[in-house]
């Protein structure tokens, strides 16, 4: 058997047993819950330990024309800070959308871009995920692995989970310490 003709086979058997990667929310009235919890947390002076690795994203609904406020995860990607999100609320930024971001206590200006590029998001989400190891980067990345992810399986749930990325743009001064922080577990 050829290199290309066992990896066909691989990736059949993947495709049969179903997908290995999808996301992993709690229920709506849960996930409702939480993010209130979140928005009261993060919208303090001085929101703790819990600021470092979660932000505030603020922008107006494309269609309602509403302003929106969502908790949602920050890393640090390739010199940039991103959100990794399969939530519908990332279509707001395709095209690019100007809002702000909260973050460790301090509010700032935004530019939001919903990275289209189906590689570069599944590239970007394998590299979290070594980052973070196998149980952080399931929380900070919320989905759920049924086996050790693959380049090729992140391609498939970018297209079917769907997992996206937004790119962040924002004076936030000195970011180091969230570089340092995405090295750990927490």
């Amino acid at each position: 058997m050829t290199a290309e003709s066992a990896q066909s086979a691989r990736s059949a058997q993947s495709a049969a047993a179903g997908p290995r990667i999808t996301r992993a929310l709690p229920g709506a009235e849960d996930r409702a819950a939480a993010n209130a919890r979140m928005i009261a947390i993060l919208s303090k002076p001085d929101p703790g330990p819990v600021a470092e690795h979660l932000a505030l994203l603020h922008f107006t609904g494309r269609r309602s024309g509403r302003l929106l406020v969502v908790p949602a995860g920050v890393h640090r990607l390739d010199g940039r800070l991103v959100v990794a999100t399969g939530s519908a609320w990332r279509h707001n930024f395709a095209g690019g959308a100007d809002g702000g971001l909260t973050w460790r206590g301090r509010r700032s200006p935004a530019r939001f871009e919903l990275i289209t590029d189906p590689e570069l998001t599944a590239r970007g989400y394998l590299e979290l995920y070594e980052r973070y190891g196998p149980e952080a980067g399931r929380r900070r990345l919320g989905i759920a692995v049924t086996a050790q992810p693959t380049l090729d399986d992140f391609r498939a749930a970018v297209a079917d989970a769907p997992l996206a990325l937004v790119a962040v743009s924002a004076d936030l001064g000195d970011t180091t310490e969230l570089a340092m922080n995405e090295r750990t577990s927490r």
